[in-house]
């Protein structure tokens, strides 16, 4: 007990209360029976989770490295079935139907990836300038990525990005490494911006290249790959459809459709502004009580805390999700063990970007991608894999010495 972190655990029931309350406000205004709501079925997830959760603290940490590969496998053959007969709802087939019950493979192979990413990085190191040594890591990422992108489910597939370049980076990349990586990507988006963005990504991306005195050869390889990432980009824009790229335009930016992409975010801005600094109270609010809201109990629940208690509330649930990510990242300074290191940070990173890129997506920041806010969105899946994380932290801060 005096290993516990309780401030952690503090932070972490606080959040799921608060989930649980928001979740009752924006779905109790049904005709439903108590025990067909939303709201009692959010509490029965985490109870499964909590059940979960205890189980996984109580098992030897080496666990972890046991099962990395078969929860690996299965989770790739899990991802293939959804994208051969998954079932579809609005128009992504991202879920499998077994015994009655459904669930969402993609979830669940964030914790398989993670675990084998952690089990080969930990004994091996990787170089931006050694490719050998990104063949089986890179191969390892590259399959769940596509399947889960094959679904369609971009948000998802973005969040094995995001462990991947944690975990390389806890591997042995260098930041300007980490830069180098992603320079590809960076000049196909900067390449859409006009010529003066992408010149000055390339010159940046050639400096960075020289000051740090990477080989000749790599630094030809990394300006001939990214120069000719951004001429592709434009000649894969100017042959598409104008139906196409209105597609791709009003994904970036929603306000070009307010009666259809853009509805969920303008509505979702209307009631974040209308709660003011204290909101209007709880179970009040005309966006989420009169349906305005679409998804309010899942992709914008942010949007329900901001019009029910306002600036002073949201503030409030992130002061909240910074002590549950600080205290979780401080596991990594308590055991020099790679493995637990790079599972502790790509599980924190997961949550991060969960949290980041949800709220910024509520308040007009980001393109709607319908990634849940942890502990506070509404969903089964996506529950018990937030409550897999928390079981593992804690495991890892009682049992890390025991890897």
């Amino acid at each position: 007990m005096k290993k516990i972190d309780w401030v952690f655990m503090g932070s972490l029931f606080a959040l799921i209360g608060i989930g649980i309350m928001l979740v009752y406000s924006a779905t109790s205004n049904t005709d439903l029976v108590w025990y067909h709501t939303e709201w009692f079925k959010q509490i029965i997830h985490f109870a499964a989770g909590f059940i979960i959760a205890a189980i996984i603290v109580f098992l030897p940490s080496k666990s972890w490295k046991n099962i990395a590969w078969i929860s690996y496998a299965i989770s790739i053959i899990a991802l293939f079935l959804v994208v051969n007969s998954g079932h579809i709802s609005k128009g992504a087939g991202r879920w499998l139907d077994i015994a009655g019950f459904r669930f969402q493979p993609s979830e669940f192979a964030k914790i398989a990836y993670l675990m084998v990413s952690s089990l080969w990085l930990s004994r091996n190191r990787v170089s931006i300038v050694q490719p050998r040594t990104l063949l089986i890591p890179g191969l390892l990422f590259i399959v769940p990525f596509l399947l889960v992108l094959k679904q369609p489910n971009l948000s998802t597939a973005l969040v094995f990005t995001v462990i991947t370049l944690v975990h390389f980076y806890w591997a042995g990349f260098r930041l300007m490494d980490l830069f180098l990586f992603i320079s590809p990507v960076a000049s196909i988006i900067f390449s859409t911006m006009g010529l003066v963005p992408w010149s000055l990504l390339i010159i940046g991306v050639f400096f960075v290249s020289v000051r740090f005195k990477f080989p000749l050869w790599f630094i030809i390889l990394v300006m001939t790959v990214d120069i000719s990432s951004g001429y592709a980009s434009q000649i894969a824009w100017n042959t598409m459809e104008d139906h196409q790229r209105s597609r791709i335009l009003t994904f970036i930016d929603p306000m070009r459709d307010p009666k259809g992409q853009g509805y969920q975010v303008i509505q979702s801005q209307v009631a974040i502004g209308s709660g003011g600094m204290f909101g209007k109270g709880f179970g009040a609010g005309s966006q989420t009580n009169l349906a305005f809201l679409p998804e309010e109990h899942t992709d914008f629940i942010f949007s329900v805390l901001g019009e029910q208690f306002g600036f002073a509330g949201t503030l409030v649930v992130l002061a909240l999700f910074f002590v549950l990510l600080l205290r979780g990242i401080s596991i990594c300074k308590l055991y020099p063990d790679s493995f637990v290191n790079l599972m502790v940070a790509g599980i924190c990173a997961t949550l991060f970007f969960h949290v980041v890129v949800n709220v910024a997506m509520t308040v007009g920041f980001m393109p709607v991608t319908g990634l849940p806010l942890p502990f506070l969105s509404y969903g089964g899946s996506f529950v018990l894999t937030c409550m897999i994380f928390v079981g593992l932290l804690i495991n890892l801060r009682l049992k890390g010495k025991d890897i």
